[in-house]
């Protein structure tokens, strides 16, 4: 009986770990379904030592990329725009600025954000925890395609 469980259990785990791939991998897999949970997630990719915000895969292929940022007080993203991806952006957690249309506005729990190819936005956590957004890009974004404005 143990041997089954135990079984099951390494099954379990490589299925999870198979769902969720932190950027870095260059892998995602759209043909099968992904469900996760957000706090799973960020558990299971810890913010690398050093850095104020990091990008995590959720899913790919040629018509979207997803992912899960995390922000940390006081990160900032500097002014840029996507030369072939629009952008949607959807904030589960915290509160930051978004620079959109000129201004910074309020960008916080419950906002969503679509953000047309070539348009300049930037982001900055004034808050005091970790901003957490669902980010989707589509067309699948395979390389990077962030472009700074000085």
């Amino acid at each position: 009986m143990k041997i089954k469980f135990f079984v099951i259990l390494i099954g379990m785990v490589c299925f999870l770990a198979l769902i969720v791939q932190p950027v870095e991998s260059g892998q995602g897999d759209t043909t099968r379904q992904i469900l996760t949970h957000i706090d799973k997630v960020l558990d299971e990719n810890p913010l690398p030592p050093g850095k104020d915000s990091q990008l995590i895969k959720i899913a790919e292929d040629d018509t979207v990329s997803m992912f899960v940022v995390r922000m940390m007080p006081g990160a900032e993203l500097g002014p840029h725009f996507h030369k072939g991806h629009d952008e949607i952006e959807y904030v589960i957690r915290g509160k930051a600025e978004l620079f959109i249309d000129g201004k910074w506005v309020e960008f916080k729990s419950g906002s969503i954000h679509f953000n047309p190819i070539e348009k300049i936005h930037a982001a900055r956590n004034r808050g005091d925890e970790p901003l957490i957004v669902l980010i989707a890009f589509t067309p699948g974004m395979r390389e990077t395609d962030r472009h700074f404005v000085k």
